[in-house]
């Protein structure tokens, strides 16, 4: 039993660890800046509008190079995935948007912007580690 503990975690730490991609570095560096730069709430919130529509693309772009010269099989059960997970993440928006308008202040606008933004960039990030993680080159 000691040895299997020994050899899996051997094999997971020998997997490459992988760096933020680039895209994720410079989507987080304008929404840095923008963020800076707000004044108000509308700004705050138009800051993380403007990432999560850069996070949306770089969804769809690793979403088409993970299944651009896949198989039939594989881009079948990828479309189906995706789909379920924008289902989920639309009725995760609708929850979150129910359970913050019983807030007072504005400031909980900025915290839905940010949760929208970020279920949106950790998918992306999702697929982009299942599109690089049988690189074992390292």
């Amino acid at each position: 039993m000691m040895l299997k503990m020994i050899i899996v975690s051997g094999l997971f730490f020998s997997l490459p660890v992988l760096a933020e991609p680039e895209f994720a570095v410079s989507i987080e560096s304008s929404l840095k800046e923008c963020s800076q730069k707000a004044v108000t709430t509308l700004d705050s919130v138009d800051c993380y509008s403007a990432a999560e529509q850069a996070w949306d693309k770089a969804l769809n772009q690793q979403y088409r190079l993970l299944t651009d010269g896949q198989s039939p099989e594989f881009r079948a059960a990828m479309k189906i995935s995706q789909r379920a997970w924008l289902t989920y993440r639309d009725r995760y928006l609708d929850s979150l948007r129910a359970f913050y308008r019983q807030q007072q202040g504005t400031i909980w606008s900025i915290i839905m912007s940010e949760a929208s933004m970020r279920l949106t960039r950790n998918q992306a990030i999702e697929l982009y580690t299942l599109r690089h993680s049988t690189d074992l080159q390292g």
